[in-house]
């Protein structure tokens, strides 16, 4: 079954939901513009309609086809003849005569025909109805996979932005610090306090932390310009995700479970079975070529003709050429290839090499489905304890910075052992925020692999995004 309808019902609930909100983009603001804008998903619908045809293309050798034609035809012709006529008289006496004659014709005429053939006995085109049926199940499984892999691609774009934003917010406030700590370092030395050694190493710490800012930057931008490709607009606010946000194992918890569905709802491997089988049937109907084919035909044909034709010189007769003829033709033919020049026998190869190849091609994307299935099961499970352990981290980074810092003002500590504590708390801080980020993605992407992605998990994640106005570049 098409998500296509689901994707429009969605649309509008969303609309519905959350047409009083900020003005800033939520996730679900974003993924509606994507259905509507989205290049790559407007050419999967358009390579679905074309393919779809596919069955309606095979079935037609099936039914009965009709043609008609109709004609009108007006013809001016003269022609002129010499009739020479000899007589023998008395005696041995000849006389000659010579009759010029000349034949005028205006003539109009109409006629139609109407045929019918039927197949009666074609098991190449059978087989090709069964393989058209095929590849419109592989069309339906193709758009299927593409517009769950649009929540992915609109999902991925959009955190990107998050985590480029985060990532340079946590750059900016490391910026700040360093800045402040040289200011202070500096003071120190001018007061006799600390030896230029350590301004020089401040000095070097925030000149790098300014040239990492100017990367994350960058990273913020693209990620901007990725986000944009998918709904042909900017989007300078968007909805951050909340601190509550609950990281979870996938349920079930059980790899097997998640490979056995798997292998019954991913839409690639629809595609791949689905491709095989057509490949089946018609690598089947070109084996039939050598069989005999039976049809039926009848057709049914009128003609009528009317106009003058006129013979001078003058006391000949003037003749209507009108006539009026039908026809009624039902014929059966048997029909079967002699030789083809190997046409017929190289089409069977060529079907049964395709055959061979969708079988391989399939095998190829069971694995990978079961591989990666099984890997991102893996990826979400090690989110979930890596997003625990980073959280841990960044509150035992701050601890340690603190206790840093204390030191420093007692003599303890010297200032690289400040900086450095400040590097690791920020990089901590980002560690935890992409490790959020990650978890979000990996779950879309084990739910895109077991086929069970859809419009709905866009609106379950968007209930976890705040509506706090995220200031862009």
């Amino acid at each position: 079954m098409l998500i296509k309808r689901h994707l429009l019902a969605t649309a509008i609930l969303g609309t519905t939901l959350f047409a009083g909100a900020s003005h800033a983009d939520t996730l679900l603001d974003v993924y509606e513009l994507a259905v509507k804008n989205d290049p790559q998903l407007k050419a999967a619908e358009a390579t679905y309609r074309a393919n779809s045809e596919a069955e309606n293309l095979s079935r037609a050798a099936l039914l009965p086809q009709i043609s008609g034609q109709a004609y009108i035809q007006q013809l001016d012709s003269t022609a002129n003849s010499k009739t020479v006529t000899v007589t023998s008289g008395a005696f041995g006496s000849t006389s000659t005569s010579i009759i010029d004659q000349e034949t005028k014709s205006d003539t109009d005429t109409t006629g139609y025909a109407i045929s019918l053939n039927q197949a009666l006995f074609d098991l190449p085109a059978w087989f090709n109805f069964k393989a058209g049926k095929k590849l419109n199940e592989q069309a339906e499984a193709q758009l299927a996979y593409d517009q769950q892999s649009l929540i992915v691609r609109v999902a991925e774009a959009y955190f990107n932005v998050l985590r480029a934003q985060e990532n340079l917010n946590a750059s900016l406030s490391e910026e700040r610090a360093g800045k402040r700590q040289l200011e202070q370092t500096q003071q120190r030395f001018d007061v006799g306090l600390i030896a230029i050694t350590d301004v020089h190493e401040a000095r070097a710490v925030y000149d790098g932390i300014v040239a990492q800012r100017l990367g994350f930057e960058g990273q913020l931008a693209i990620a901007q310009e990725n986000l944009s490709i998918l709904t042909g607009q900017n989007h300078n606010q968007l909805w951050n995700l909340k601190a509550s946000f609950p990281v979870t194992l996938p349920a079930p918890e059980n790899r097997a479970e998640w490979v056995d569905f798997a292998l019954q709802n991913n839409n690639q491997l629809k595609v791949a079975l689905a491709g095989s089988d057509a490949a089946y049937q018609s690598a089947k109907s070109k084996k039939m070529e050598h069989l005999p084919k039976i049809s039926g035909s009848f057709s049914y044909s009128n003609d009528e003709t009317d106009g003058t034709r006129t013979f001078a010189p003058q006391g000949f007769a003037s003749v209507p050429p009108e006539s009026d003829s039908e026809s009624e033709v039902l014929k059966f033919t048997l029909s079967m290839p002699l030789f083809a020049g190997g046409a017929v026998s190289a089409s069977r190869r060529q079907a049964l090499g395709n055959y061979h190849a969708a079988q391989s091609q399939l095998q190829l994307t069971q694995r990978q489905v079961v591989t990666g299935t099984r890997a991102q099961h893996i990826a979400v499970s090690t989110d979930v304890q890596t997003v625990k352990a980073r959280q841990l981290n960044t509150v035992s980074a701050r601890s340690a910075l603190d206790a840093t810092e204390a030191g420093y003002e007692v003599g303890t500590r010297n200032i690289v052992e400040v900086l450095d504590a400040q590097r690791r708390l920020f990089a901590a801080l980002r560690d935890y925020s992409n490790s959020r980020y990650d978890y979000v993605i990996d779950v879309l992407k084990l739910k895109l692999n077991a086929g069970t992605l859809s419009p709905n998990d866009i609106i379950e994640l968007n209930k976890w995004l705040e509506a706090e106005k995220i200031k862009q570049g």
